[in-house]
């Protein structure tokens, strides 16, 4: 055998139940009245509005979040193509310093056959310049003294 239960009561609205039995006790003021049934309403209306400032609030900090890690991955990609940058320019520095290194332009001078003079330079004299007054290895001061060899250097000053 079954039983059937009874479904449970609806609980009644106070405001329904005042206006019901308000007349039977005392007679409410309209304003008192309006008051009362609006109660409920402001707090209904502060809660949705809470709900949206919550919903809100949390859109914004995932929308936050996503463009923070969007910036990241565009960062790391920025270092690593530096780094690669890098790399380059120190494989080609090196390069660039081996083929510029006395031995190697030596040895190239040879192949091209080149040769390396038996004795050290030779300097040039020009008539009428100064001298240097000891060979400390200092060069003499002819850009001063540009009257004295203009006769034998040319007609016009670099």
């Amino acid at each position: 055998m079954t039983t059937i239960a009874v479904p449970p009561r609806r609980a009644r609205t106070r405001a329904r139940t005042t206006a019901t039995r308000a007349p039977a006790r005392r007679r409410v003021a309209p304003r008192a009245a309006a008051k009362a049934a609006t109660k409920p309403l402001a707090i209904g209306r502060v809660g949705g509005l809470l709900a949206l400032v919550t919903i809100f609030a949390l859109v914004s900090a995932v929308v936050f979040h996503v463009v923070l890690a969007q910036n990241q991955m565009e960062l790391d990609r920025l270092n690593g193509q530096i780094a690669k940058a890098q790399r380059t320019y120190e494989q080609r520095r090196l390069a660039t310093n081996l083929l510029a290194s006395p031995q190697r332009v030596i040895q190239e001078a040879q192949r091209l056959g080149l040769v390396v003079p038996p004795e050290p330079a030779q300097y040039l004299y020009v008539p009428n310049a100064p001298m240097p007054k000891s060979d400390d290895g200092s060069t003499a001061d002819t850009m001063a003294d540009w009257s004295k060899t203009k006769s034998s250097l040319g007609t016009t000053q670099p």
